[in-house]
């Protein structure tokens, strides 16, 4: 099927800059969303009433009202950014359900977007290409060594147990995997091993991450425990915080 291209890299001192004066326009950079849920929690009864009758469905399924609460939040936070782009009634966006439920606008392939979310922090990512996003919370918990064996490949193991912060180097590859086959949707199967978490540049069979598009991943600190890898196919990023009172 032939091979694809892949440059992975960190963004040192990475700047989230604050929205106020944002233009929503995609011309020359992907955008990438940091919202904090406990930023915007104060306005739930604006976020439910912006939601479709299936996503109202969809979270009132959560046994836990704190997941409840995130999923309503990034839900009605998509649809209040991709309303800015699009100069559009946010309420009145469709959404449709593509390869592995990765969400689409329905009538529109002008803008792609993805979502990610992990306890208090949600990253939604912007642009006119393919694009995925991952972040998630530095688990001191989580039991690591078993999620390696049977997600990472032998290279990977090796630079995790080798390093200065092992659970850092975790979540940076886990999220560039992760990133990528979002962007793709591809989808987490089998494969997943062969998928290129280390930085630098990787030549991968196509079927692997389920594109021919050349790919750039980038990891950077998404908060104080937080971390986050955006894929992309060109262009820069910007990074950019929910502005208290810009967005909603």
């Amino acid at each position: 099927m032939g091979t694809t291209t892949i440059l992975i890299e960190d963004i040192e001192n990475i700047e989230w800059v604050n929205a106020d004066n944002n233009t929503f326009n995609l011309t020359t950079y992907n955008d990438v969303w940091r919202i904090f849920i406990s930023s915007v929690i104060s306005q739930m009864e604006r976020f439910w009433s912006l939601l479709s009758a299936h996503e109202r469905e969809r979270a009132n399924r959560y046994y836990r009202e704190a997941d409840k609460q995130r999923f309503i939040i990034s839900r009605a936070v998509l649809r209040v950014l991709l309303g800015k782009y699009l100069n559009a009634d946010p309420s009145l966006l469709s959404f449709k359900e593509g390869p592995n439920k990765k969400p689409y606008l329905n009538g529109n392939a002008t803008i792609h977007f993805n979502v990610s979310h992990s306890d208090d922090c949600i990253l939604v990512a912007i642009s006119e290409t393919e694009i995925g996003v991952d972040v998630e919370q530095l688990d001191v918990n989580v039991h690591y060594t078993d999620i390696m064996d049977i997600s990472f490949g032998p290279a990977e193991i090796a630079h995790v147990k080798q390093s200065a912060m092992p659970l850092h180097s975790f979540y940076t590859l886990w999220t560039r995997k992760e990133a990528l086959l979002k962007a793709t949707a591809k989808g987490i199967d089998d494969d997943i091993k062969q998928v290129p978490g280390l930085t630098g540049l990787h030549f991968v069979d196509n079927k692997i991450i389920g594109s021919a598009n050349t790919s750039l991943v980038k990891s950077f600190n998404a908060g104080d425990t937080y971390m986050g890898s955006v894929a992309i196919v060109t262009k820069n990023c910007r990074f950019l915080n929910h502005s208290k009172g810009f967005l909603f």
